[in-house]
């Protein structure tokens, strides 16, 4: 991640990186190293970005009519 991003707090990484270094990187991230991570990154959409989530059950990103959302689930108290 280092040679590729700075790394400006603890595990907060920054980068301009190209798309097929942003995937494989994903891939990494969510199938082998299976830590909880977000991503956002520039693209041609209504906002100029998506995002992706992974590992963090109480967050899940809604599209709804272009726009992404972050979905804070709630404990339901017994």
């Amino acid at each position: 991640m280092s040679r590729l991003t700075i790394e400006p707090k603890a595990n907060v990484f920054v980068g301009n990186i190209n798309a097929r270094v942003r995937d494989k990187l994903w891939q990494k991230v969510s199938e082998k190293w299976n830590v909880p991570a977000l991503m956002i990154y520039t693209t041609n959409t209504e906002q100029g970005y998506k995002i992706r989530i992974h590992g963090d059950p109480s967050r899940e990103v809604y599209e709804s009519e272009g726009l992404s959302l972050v979905y804070l689930r709630r404990e339901k108290n017994s």
